[in-house]
């Protein structure tokens, strides 16, 4: 895993938001897919996965991201954050509503503040499309550059640019592989990647044992909902002897543990249990687990509206934000 960042000055304006009935994401196939001799069923596949967010969400926006084929690994999500005002996307959240319980844990919980409630920062690390969700006017400013199945983020604002660039081994999954009981499944492994760049992911970096973990110096919004088993809020990790934490709205009811052991996976991943879920930091071969409520309930907590939506609405959001050009990768 690795992070790089560079810091831009960016201006977060008020918009409203197009009368659009769903989510829409716009895929762009890198040529190590569209050359590969199973493409059609690779492309389908990764189209299944999209076809699950834009039916499952209502937020009124454009999201494009990249995806292409690599040999290691299993899958991978890069993507570019922007610092944002802690309490206008707070705000935000306030008045668009989309997790009404969420939101009451996070009012009760220090939520409405200038700084927010974990590290006490003026500014949260946001993904572009998480913040366009929520009513901000940013663009995409992931530039895949490089050679075909190899492509990174440069930084860039123009007609190339994605929200993220996902990156699968589907020579261990199926498709294109057969479902033999040692393969993966592509589909769940895209909607892994998917929840990433829409937003999903905590600013604790994992490692192993060896080298320990990283810490951003800015939160992001799923790190909000992040509480140890006493109920209390956590943004630490001992690798000598690692801790509970798990996402609950407040602390009062968890609805999901999160990986928390220093074994290379996320941090913002979910700890591997009884059932199967999308978002577990280690996927089960052979197995195909359904998009589920934990992945809907931590995408709704940090700003996506969740099908059936109102027949109009718009979000007014105005405020100045400074941008962090982070180069932010996920692997599972």
């Amino acid at each position: 895993m690795s992070a790089r960042a560079l810091l831009l000055i960016a201006l977060a304006t008020a918009c409203v938001m197009p009368s659009q009935a769903n989510l829409i994401i716009t895929p762009v196939f890198d040529s190590s897919i569209a050359n590969d001799p199973n493409s059609a069923s690779i492309e389908s596949a990764i189209n299944q996965a999209l076809g699950v967010f834009q039916s499952t969400y209502s937020a009124s926006i454009n999201v494009s991201i990249y995806f292409q084929e690599s040999s290691s690994g299993l899958g991978e999500s890069e993507y570019f954050q922007y610092y944002q005002s802690y309490q206008a996307y707070y705000n935000a959240l306030v008045s668009l509503n989309a997790n009404p319980a969420a939101i009451a844990g996070l009012t009760a919980n220090g939520g409405n503040s200038s700084l927010d409630p974990v590290l006490g920062n003026v500014d949260i690390a946001m993904n572009s499309a998480n913040l366009r969700a929520v009513g901000f006017n940013v663009a995409p400013g992931c530039d895949p550059t490089g050679t075909a199945g190899a492509k990174t983020c440069s930084y860039g604002v123009n007609p190339s640019a994605v929200d993220g660039i996902v990156t699968l081994n589907t020579s261990i999954t199926f498709p294109a592989q057969a479902n033999n009981g040692s393969n993966f499944s592509l589909v769940s492994a895209a909607e892994h990647e998917i929840d990433e760049i829409l937003g999903l992911g905590s600013a604790v970096r994992n490692s192993d044992a060896r080298s320990g973990t990283a810490t951003n110096s800015y939160i992001n919004p799923e790190d909000l909902f992040r509480y140890d088993a006493s109920g209390a809020r956590t943004f630490a990790v001992n690798c000598a002897s690692p801790q509970s934490a798990y996402f609950s709205y407040s602390g009062s009811l968890d609805l999901a543990a999160f990986n928390n052991n220093c074994n290379g996976a996320d941090f913002g991943d979910w700890a591997i249990g009884t059932k199967a879920q999308v978002q577990d930091a280690f996927a089960n071969p052979g197995v195909q687990p359904a998009y589920g409520p934990n992945e809907v309930a931590a995408l709704s907590a940090i700003g996506y509206q969740v099908v059936p939506e109102p027949a109009t609405w718009s979000l007014l959001v105005g405020a100045s934000a400074v941008a962090l050009w982070a180069r932010r990768r996920a692997r599972r």
